[in-house]
């Protein structure tokens, strides 16, 4: 965007995809693989569905992202939220809407919330130059999602119906998606060398695009079965919920998430290794634990209440919290 709020120029544009091509690698390695809905089973027509799919979600976020000045936790909450609350209509609604209302606290709100959350927070990781406070943070997060993702890719397909999973294909997926997503973070900052936030922001031509590619994938997903109509009575309130709330608290300037990381720096590559050879290495580990069952529960188990209490959880929380805010501000301006 120029200081006056119009498009782009023309030789912007081609760049500001980079960021979006980036974050869409990130969702599906979060959302196909992490959560692991089966990608084995893909046909051609469903990665070609999914591959636009991914890309134009991206492209919308990012756009919000800077429309709305998203600019702290709360912000990347809802944008994860209104991420999963798509994916459920266009990306996996075969998974997502197989056991409603249950999967939109446990699957939609939950996993594929949390998974793009973690994924946000690892795009301004690969475009940041990742400073000191953040690198004990990566890696510790690195160990606790890999042994998480070794243990649910071990033992959860057999609770959905999904084939077996070897731990070599898990690796295979695994690491191809990471090997994708290191080449990208490397072609990054010489891709946005000359490019801001703001010109990530769409024009209005572009808004409309990219929803009518999210309504068509959504109606195309619709017409194939695969979309239930009565989901959309569960999921279309939460996600204008979403909207709303981050509409009320967007401002015309200011700062946002994507400040200091665009033009993208060069990546922390030492720090990035590191926490790659730890996030492989606990999934094995965790790959190869035995159900370890106390009672009721195991530890596939305690994933499923983990996803269960973020999924119920987070909404509320922001929802208070800047209304508490909001509450605030009020009171002192009346002062």
């Amino acid at each position: 965007m120029t200081p006056d709020g119009s498009p782009a120029t023309a030789g912007s544009r081609p760049a500001r995809f980079g960021p979006a091509l980036l974050l869409a690698v990130l969702l599906l390695w979060g959302s196909e693989v992490l959560v692991w809905t089966n990608p084995p089973g893909r046909e051609p027509l469903d990665w070609a569905l999914m591959l636009l799919a991914y890309g134009v979600v991206a492209v919308l976020l990012l756009d919000w992202l800077v429309r709305y000045r998203v600019r702290d936790l709360f912000g990347a909450l809802l944008l994860a939220g209104v991420y999963s609350l798509i994916a459920s209509l266009t990306l996996n609604p075969e998974s997502l809407l197989a056991d409603l209302p249950r999967t939109l606290v446990t699957r939609i709100m939950g996993a594929h919330a949390l998974l793009a959350l973690e994924m946000i927070g690892l795009l301004l990781a690969l475009t940041g130059g990742l400073p000191r406070a953040q690198q004990r943070r990566l890696l510790a997060g690195s160990v606790i999602v890999g042994l998480a993702w070794g243990i649910w890719v071990r033992w959860f397909p057999a609770d959905v119906g999904y084939p077996a999973v070897s731990l070599e294909t898990m690796l295979l997926y695994g690491g191809g998606c990471v090997v994708v997503i290191a080449a990208l973070a490397a072609a990054l900052p010489r891709w946005t060398a000359s490019l801001t936030p703001d010109d990530l922001r769409l024009p209005r031509q572009g808004v409309i695009i990219v929803l009518l590619v999210v309504i068509g994938i959504a109606a195309w997903r619709a017409l194939d079965g695969t979309l239930p109509p009565d989901a959309l009575w569960m999921v279309l309130p939460v996600l204008a919920l979403c909207w709303v709330i981050l509409w009320f608290r967007g401002r015309a300037r200011g700062r946002t998430l994507l400040d200091n990381h665009l033009p993208a720096q060069p990546p922390a590559w030492r720090w990035l290794i590191a926490a790659a050879a730890l996030f492989f290495g606990a999934a094995v580990v965790g790959y190869g634990l035995p159900l370890l069952q106390v009672g009721e529960f195991n530890q596939l188990t305690l994933i499923g209440v983990g996803f269960t209490a973020y999924g119920l959880a987070w909404l509320p929380t922001v929802s208070l919290v800047l209304g508490v805010q909001a509450y605030l501000r009020q009171f002192q301006a009346t002062q």
